[in-house]
Order: C-alpha cells, then sequence, then structure tokens
C-alpha cells in the first residue's frame, strides 16, 4: 500500500524539479540576453536618457540578470500594476501615449520576455522623470530666461529599488508626484476635469496642468518658516510649520522687466539700507540724466563712487567720454531711499530682492507690475520682525530699536535657513476648496502649455534678461537732443507745455524705481 501511494508522489516530484529546472533554465537564457543588450554602447545625445540606462544595467546587473517583471507564463502581478498605473498617468497631466507598454502573447520566447520586461522598467524610470517635471528639462533655455528653475529629479537607480521593493509600485509611482497641498488640490481638480469620454484636455484643464507642472519644479521641502511669493497673484504668504502666518500685497515687475521665477535663501535683513544702482538703470536711465546735467543725481540724493567705494563728483566728469557702467551709483539711507527702511537680500545672478517702499499708492492697484523686477512689500517691517524673531530671538521691540539707532546699511546676517520662493501660480486652490485664477501677465503658463503640447516652435522666449547691459546710444547724440523726463541741463525742469509735473513716485516707477 506504502508503495502504491509513494510512487505517485516520487513521479509528481520528478515532473515539478524537470518543470523548474527547464524554468530556470529559461530564466538563465533571458538573463544572459538582458546583459548581452544592455552591454551595447549608450548612443543617446541626452544626458537623462545615458544616466537612466547606465542605472537599468545596474539594476540587472546587480540581480545577475534576473528578470524583474516577467516570468515564464508572462507579466507578473508586480508588472500588471505598474502598467496599469502608467496606463492612468493621464490623471496626474501626465501623456499616458509617452510610455511604451509592453503586451505578451501565447508564445513566450525569451528574447519576447526581455523585450517586456526592460520595456516596464524603461517605462516606470520615464514616468518617475515626468512626474518630477522632467518634460521641460530646461525651462530657463527652453521657456524664458526668466524661469530659474528645474525638474526636481530622482535618482533613477533610487527609483528602480524602490520598486522592486515596494509591495504595491503602483502605489509607489503615485508617490514620486509632488506632495506639496496645492498640488494635490490641483490634480483632483484636473482628474475631475479631464473628460469621460475621450476628447480634448480644455483650456481651464490645461491651465491646471500647466499650474501642477511648475509645482514639479518646486523644492520638495519649501522650509520650515518661509517667505511664498507668488507673482500672478502678486500676494505674499509667510509660513510657519505649514500655517500661514502672514499675507500682504506685492509689486512685482513691469512686464519687460519680469520679477525671475526662483527660490534662494534669505542672507541678510537689511535696516536702513543703502541702494546701489545696478546697471541697467544707470544705463538707459541715469546716464542720460548726466548727459543733460544730472537732473536725478540731486533730486534723489544718489552719489557717484569707484568701484572700490570711493566718492567721485559727477559734475567734474565729462560724460560724453566715459562708460557709467565703470562707475557705482549709489543712494544711501535716507527718507527719500527707494528701498524704504528695510530691504531682504537673497542673493542671486538675477540682483534682485525684496524691500520696503516709499510709494505706498502701488499696492493699491490690481495688477502690480511697477517694479525693476524686485518685490516691494507691503508692511515689511512686520516680515522682518517675524524672521529676526524666528533668526534671532528678537521681538518687535528690539527690532525697532535697531532700526531706530543701529548703524546705516545694518546688514543682519541670518544663521538659519529662511527660504525665499518667487512663484508663478496662475491657478490657487483656497481653503474652501474654490479655484482661484490670475492673470498670465508674464506669459510663462502659455509657454509651459505649448511645451507639454508639443508645440516648442510656437513658444516666445522673450529677451535674455541676464545677457550682458549695452549701452545702445550715442552719449555725443544724446547730450546733444533736447531735454527730457522733466528736467534741462544743470537739473532745471524742462519747459515744455505738454510735461506734467514729475513726482517722486513717477520718477521712481518710470525710470529709478526698483
Amino acid at each position: 500500500m506504502l508503495r502504491l501511494i509513494v510512487l505517485p508522489v516520487l513521479i509528481a516530484v520528478a515532473g515539478l524539479t524537470a518543470v523548474t529546472a527547464a524554468a530556470r533554465a529559461d530564466d538563465t537564457a533571458a538573463a544572459a540576453r538582458v546583459i548581452e543588450r544592455l552591454a551595447l554602447p549608450i548612443t543617446s545625445d541626452s544626458e537623462i536618457e545615458r544616466k537612466e540606462r547606465a542605472a537599468i544595467k545596474a539594476f540587472y546587473e546587480q540581480r545577475q540578470g534576473a528578470l524583474a517583471w516577467t516570468s515564464a507564463t508572462g507579466l507578473t502581478p508586480a508588472a500588471e500594476l505598474l502598467i496599469g498605473e502608467l496606463k492612468n498617468a493621464g490623471a496626474y497631466g501626465l501623456d499616458a501615449t509617452a510610455f511604451k507598454l509592453p503586451g505578451l502573447g501565447s508564445d513566450i520566447t525569451d528574447d519576447a520576455r526581455v523585450n517586456a520586461d526592460l520595456a516596464v522598467t524603461q517605462a516606470a524610470l520615464l514616468y518617475a522623470r515626468h512626474a518630477r517635471g522632467g518634460r521641460i528639462l530646461a525651462p530657463s533655455e527652453q521657456l524664458n530666461s526668466n524661469l530659474d528653475r528645474k525638474p526636481q529629479l530622482l535618482e533613477p537607480q533610487a527609483v528602480l529599488d524602490g520598486l522592486v521593493a515596494a509591495g504595491e509600485p503602483d502605489a509607489y509611482l503615485r508617490g514620486l508626484h509632488p506632495k506639496h497641498p496645492q498640488f494635490v488640490k490641483l490634480q483632483e481638480l484636473y482628474a475631475a476635469a479631464l473628460p469621460k469620454t475621450g476628447g480634448t484636455l480644455s483650456a481651464s484643464a490645461k491651465r491646471l496642468r500647466a499650474n501642477m507642472e511648475m509645482w514639479r519644479w518646486m523644492w520638495d521641502d519649501l522650509g520650515e518658516l518661509h517667505v511664498f511669493n507668488n507673482i500672478p497673484e502678486f500676494m505674499q504668504r509667510v509660513y510657519k510649520n505649514g500655517e500661514v502666518i502672514r499675507s500682504e500685497k506685492i509689486v512685482a515687475g513691469m512686464l519687460d522687466k519680469q520679477s525671475s521665477v526662483f527660490s534662494r535663501p534669505l542672507k541678510y535683513v537689511v535696516l536702513r539700507p543703502a541702494w546701489k544702482v545696478p546697471e541697467s538703470i544707470k544705463v538707459k536711465e541715469l546716464w542720460p540724466s548726466l548727459l543733460r546735467g544730472g537732473g536725478y543725481m540731486r533730486q534723489y540724493g544718489l552719489q557717484l563712487e569707484t568701484k572700490d567705494g570711493q566718492p567721485l563728483d559727477y559734475r567734474k566728469i565729462d560724460w560724453t567720454k566715459v562708460d557709467i557702467r565703470s562707475y557705482e551709483v549709489v543712494q544711501p539711507p535716507g527718507p527719500r531711499s527707494v528701498l524704504g527702511h528695510v530691504k531682504f537680500s537673497f542673493p542671486s545672478q538675477h540682483t534682485i530682492f525684496m524691500h520696503d517702499t516709499p510709494d505706498k499708492w502701488m499696492f493699491r492697484s490690481a495688477q502690480r507690475t511697477n517694479s525693476h523686477g524686485c518685490l516691494r512689500v507691503q508692511k515689511p517691517m512686520e516680515l522682518a520682525e517675524i524672521v529676526l524673531d524666528y533668526d534671532k530671538g528678537w521681538d518687535a521691540a528690539k527690532v525697532a530699536s535697531v532700526s531706530r539707532s543701529g548703524p546705516l546699511n545694518n546688514e543682519i546676517e541670518l544663521s538659519k535657513k529662511v527660504p525665499i520662493h518667487l512663484a508663478y501660480f496662475t491657478a490657487w486652490v483656497g481653503d474652501d476648496g474654490r479655484l482661484q485664477s490670475f492673470r498670465d501677465v508674464y506669459g510663462h503658463e502659455k509657454r509651459v502649455s505649448q511645451a507639454l503640447d508639443g508645440d516648442w516652435a510656437k513658444i516666445s522666449k522673450g529677451r535674455d534678461h541676464l545677457a550682458p547691459v549695452q549701452n545702445g546710444f550715442d552719449p555725443a547724440a544724446v547730450a546733444a537732443r533736447a531735454p527730457s523726463n522733466g528736467f534741462g541741463p544743470g537739473g532745471t525742469p524742462a519747459r515744455r507745455g505738454q510735461q506734467k509735473n514729475t513726482t517722486l513716485g513717477d520718477i521712481l516707477s518710470d525710470a529709478l524705481g526698483f
């Protein structure tokens, strides 16, 4: 009786062993083909594609060529989950057609398995790149020089390791998108706005998609305490531990002198600041004024210095024979200061900052594009108090005392990291869940949408604001022309019937205003 039982078991075990051995042989053959395939030279011109290919090669080498997403019978359950999520990419504003998804028929050859396995791996890495903003790899070069952002890409090797380690690889893919509350809210609205039965992403849906894309370029960690300036909204919010503790108006750059979009840590709070006039204003505004007598210099207490800070008398220089870019022009602290009582410095190649302003009327406008690029801040001393309390432990009385009796141009260096974000979002979801839309004043939303649609040729990049400043005129010819800007030779008012009385706000906004 025992022999009757044992014999079938032995036969079954022998059969299972033979099947297992055959499967292992198939896996070994497929693994060899993977290694052989990945040994081919990388020919892509794209640095990111070369990096991803190298990560894929390392991934399979670590597995000794073992396939990750297929078996002798077809796609694994994990692969099916991944493919399902890749097909759902449109719900997150991505293009699902960008991912080449594999299919395995009934005749599963080694080559078919290798192709399918590599296809899943490559598609997952491409999804990860796109989820982190990698469809537009260089916004400042591809869209506009003022968009100083870049995709927040993850290391391809880390993505692949995370995928195979995840119990739910589809959830892992979804988790690669930004975690910012605004992105999450915009994505929910975007998914709800998609057509249910095919058809194209509407104008409102495209706006949501463009704003989601710009969130993919934001730092993952915005900062425990951070200052968030949304340019299209002309509003500044200060966040502490995720909560808004201050909300005030800002004035941003003119349409032809835009405020750049970037993030940098705050380095100094400057009380009673001096203003060093930037080259663009020196060349385009002050030099013509000096050629006509220097009215601006007297009117606003501007001082001429050498590059190493030695004072000069601008009246003793022949401005038809020298270049103003060889000198510095400074406005010292005082009641006429264009910077007001406080400046917030976060150095970058854009040479812009946040500051106070004597021209409070600017905050009354709906579209506050009045500066030369810097951000003018409403109630800036309140912001100074928040920052200096966080960094130094100073209360409002201490800040007021230092501001009143401390040195001029008092640069107070911060020891803690307080990021300053100049952002550009034309869509914002309020706490009540309602969508607010703002005018695309600089055209960045349009550029992003065109790029995502593949209409690269239609993108108007505009001028490169970081290009060297050119004088663009003949000093002698300017000196010979009739007086303008309300000033005659020697700074006296020009006698023109049509010339209005020039106010401080007019001149600082139109000529010297920052």
